[in-house]
C-alpha cells in the first residue's frame, strides 16, 4: 500500500493533474490492484470531466457513469464522518466514485463552496493517510491551495513524490536544488518528471538527465498526447486507454503509454529501495 503524490512546486502549468489521471488509469488497467485517485483541488473539473459527462446516467460493463452519484460530493460527506470520529480506512470507499469496479476509484475535489473547502482542506492529510491503509495505491493530485502546512504534511507522509516540472532548464535546476537541499523533496522518494513532454527538442530526456541532473538514469516523463488531451475533455479517458492496450510499437501513441509504464516501474523501484533501506 503506497501513497504517490503528484506535486508542482512552481507556478508553471506542466500537466500535474492530467499526469495523475494518466498514471492512475494506466496502472488500474495494467495491474490487478485497488487504485484511488484523490483530488485536493477546488473547482478544478479536469478529473471529473475525464471520466463523466454531464447529465449522463448509465451503467454498463465494468464502468460506472452515474451522474446522480456525482451530484453528492464525496469529500464533504467524508469530512463530516471524520469530524464525528466515526472513521475507518474502508469507509472511504463509500464516498468515492467508481471508474473500474474493484480496480479504480476517485475521490473528487470540492466544487462551488470556497468556504467549505477552506474548512476541510486541512484534513486532506488525514484522509490520504486513511486511504493508504485500504487501497493498494493512492495517487494524490496535490494542489498548493490546500495551504503550505498541509502541503508539507502530505509530502512528508507520501511514499513517493512525483515532482512535476516543465521542460525548461531553469525549472529543472530549481527542483534539483530543492532535492539536494532536502527542501520538501527528499532524493530517496522523489521522481523528477517532465509534464507535457515533447521529445523533439534540445531538452530531451537524454540531455536533461546527463547535462542538467548529472545522472545516468533517464529522467521520467509524461509526454504530451493529442488523443489524451481530447479525452480529458470528453469523458473518454477509460475508452482511450483500453484502446491503447492494442498499440503496436510503430504507433505514434506507443511512446506515451510506454513512458507511463516506465514511470510506474520507477515508482516500484524507489519503493523497493526504500524498503531495503528500512
Amino acid at each position: 500500500m503506497a501513497i504517490v503524490t503528484f506535486w508542482n512546486g512552481s507556478e508553471e502549468q506542466c500537466g500535474t493533474t492530467s499526469g495523475a489521471v494518466a498514471l492512475a488509469t494506466q496502472v488500474a488497467i495494467d495491474h490487478n490492484i485497488k487504485v484511488l485517485l484523490i483530488s485536493t483541488s477546488f473547482n478544478d473539473r479536469l478529473i471529473r470531466d475525464s471520466f463523466w459527462k454531464e447529465r449522463k446516467k448509465s451503467t454498463f460493463g465494468l464502468f460506472t457513469n452515474n451522474n446522480s452519484a456525482l451530484d453528492n460530493n464525496g469529500i464533504e460527506g467524508l469530512d463530516r464522518v471524520i469530524r464525528s470520529n466515526k472513521v475507518s480506512p474502508e469507509i472511504i470507499k463509500d464516498y468515492t466514485q467508481v471508474v473500474l469496479t474493484d480496480r479504480f476509484e476517485i475521490l473528487l475535489g470540492l466544487e462551488e463552496s470556497r468556504g467549505q473547502y477552506d474548512l476541510l482542506k486541512e484534513r486532506y492529510s488525514q484522509i490520504i493517510s486513511l486511504a493508504g491503509k485500504y487501497y493498494d495505491l493512492v495517487i494524490v493530485d496535490l494542489d498548493n491551495n490546500v495551504g503550505q502546512q498541509t502541503v508539507i504534511d502530505i509530502l512528508n507522509d507520501s511514499d513517493i513524490i512525483i515532482s512535476m516540472v516543465s521542460q525548461r532548464a531553469k525549472q529543472i535546476e530549481k527542483i534539483q536544488e530543492m532535492i539536494n537541499k532536502r527542501v520538501l523533496l527528499k532524493k530517496e522518494k522523489t521522481i523528477v518528471t517532465l509534464g507535457r513532454y515533447m521529445p523533439n527538442t534540445k531538452y530531451n530526456i537524454k540531455n536533461i538527465s546527463r547535462n542538467l541532473l548529472k545522472t545516468r538514469d533517464m529522467v521520467n516523463t509524461i509526454p504530451y498526447n493529442d488523443l489524451f488531451f481530447e479525452a480529458t475533455q470528453e469523458a473518454t479517458v477509460i475508452d482511450l486507454f483500453l484502446n491503447f492496450t492494442k498499440l503496436k510499437e510503430r504507433d505514434v501513441n506507443y511512446f506515451f503509454v510506454q513512458e507511463l509504464k516506465r514511470l510506474y516501474d520507477t515508482i516500484q523501484l524507489k519503493l523497493s529501495m526504500r524498503e531495503t533501506i528500512k
